[in-house]
Formats: C-alpha cells, structure tokens, sequence
C-alpha cells in the first residue's frame, strides 16, 4: 500500500509531484497524495487536475486527459465523462482549497485524520509562504513598520501544529535560503525552528551531508542533482525520535 502524504501550503503541487511520481521495482507508486491544502484557487485548480491525472494514468482514461491538455476538447466534454467525473470526485476530496492560520483548526483536523484513513506510517510534506523570509522580500521592506506583524511569520506555527496534533513518521519542510539569516523581532528564526522541531520529538536531517552542523548544511543546491537550474532551498528532514529510521543523503551528479 502506498504512503499517504499530506501536503500543507501545497502551492500548484511541486513538491507533490515529486513524491507522487516515485515507483518502486513492480513499477507501483510509493506514496499516495492524500489531502493537499491550498488557499490560492488556481493553484489549487491545478491540485485538482493533477489530482485527476493521478487516478488515470494507468488506466486507458489516460487519452481524454490527454485530450483535453492538447485543447482537444473543452472543460466541459471532458467533465461529462463518466470515467472523468468519477475522478473529479475523488479529487475534490483530495485537493482542498482553504487558508491555514484562518481555517477552522478543528476541521483542518478532521480532514487530515479522514485522509490518513488511520494509517501511522505517513508523511507531511509543504513549506510556510516564504515571502517574508526571502531575501528580496525583506529587501523591499526595509523600512515598512508593519514587516514584523506580517503573518506570513506566523504560518510555520501551523505547519508545527499538525505536526504535534498529528505525528507524522517523516516530515519535509522547504523554504528559502533566506530562512538562514532572517530575524522576527531581532530573533533568529531558523535556530527558534530547529529548537521547536527537537521538542516536538523530531530529528532534523540534512539531504546532503551524514552530520549538519551549520545552518547551511541544510540547503540543497539543486544544479548539484541534475536539475538544469540554480535553485537554492532550505530543506529539513524531520525524522520522527527514536523511529529507527535510516536516511541517505543526495549524491552530487
């Protein structure tokens, strides 16, 4: 069976995608997109489709999806189908457009519990918005007095609160390298994340080295692994105390 995953600030799906694309040696998924919430509605209209494409890739609906990329036929035909509107149903369960830090926590709760269908071995996936982190972002705000009350310095509390509530085996937070040197109230905020995610019971992990001991020991330099761009993203492997786990990190290309 696969892993379920959780999505939260899911965005149009990137990191999804990633996780959603892995086979094992029987050519069948490793893991399973669960729930992913969004609260902008055209990233979450993508959710949604790829959601759709998910439940059809193997299987012969694949061609009317297909179909409808290639503009071959309209939203509307393509909804019609019997085989089409049945995924749709299903991912409208899965793809949920909503605000967290504004939704109800109580039913953010329960779709997540629905979702994971009791399941213990599952894994959360997803990154706070990081406008208030990057560095550009702070750069254009130098001097904007209302900076420290934005409350996109607030949304990791989210992401820290499902992960109490919910404990997850393995979780993956990305961010912007300007996680590293970005202050709240002339506080760090990196190192306050590293202590909130040791007393939730977590290890942090580095992908790319056995033994991080710098915070940039965290950031993944995607052009080192074969991607054609240079990307640089802060990524925390959170591994569950005393889990047993074993991890291996990214080996350059």
């Amino acid at each position: 069976m696969p892993i379920p995953i959780i999505d939260l600030f899911a965005g149009p799906g990137g990191l999804g995608e990633g996780f959603s694309s892995l086979r094992d040696h029987k050519n069948k998924p490793v893991f399973d997109i669960a729930l992913s919430i969004e609260k902008d509605p055209i990233a979450h209209k993508t959710l949604t489709l790829r959601a759709v494409f998910r439940r059809l890739r193997d299987t012969k609906h694949i061609e009317h999806y297909y179909a409808y990329i290639r503009n071959e036929i309209d939203e509307s035909t393509f909804r019609k189908i019997p085989a089409i509107a049945k995924a749709f149903s299903y991912a409208e369960k899965e793809a949920r457009c909503l605000e967290l830090g504004k939704a109800d926590e109580d039913s953010i709760d329960k779709e997540i519990r629905s979702a994971l269908r009791d399941q213990k071995t599952w894994v959360l996936i997803g990154g706070p918005p990081c406008q208030a982190y990057s560095l550009a972002g702070r750069a254009r705000r130098v001097n904007d007095k209302t900076f420290n009350d934005d409350v996109k310095h607030f949304l990791y509390r989210e992401y820290l609160r499902i992960i109490k509530v919910h404990r997850p085996t393995v979780f993956v937070m990305e961010n912007v390298k300007g996680l590293l040197s970005a202050k709240h109230k002339e506080e760090g905020v990196f190192a306050h994340i590293l202590d909130d995610m040791d007393k939730a019971g977590y290890e942090i992990r580095s992908l790319v080295t056995d033994s991080p001991i710098r915070p940039r020991d965290y950031v993944v330099e995607a052009e080192k692994y074969g991607i054609p761009q240079m990307r640089r993203r802060v990524i925390l492997l959170g591994v569950k105390k005393n889990s047993g786990l074993v991890t291996a990190t990214l080996k350059p290309k």
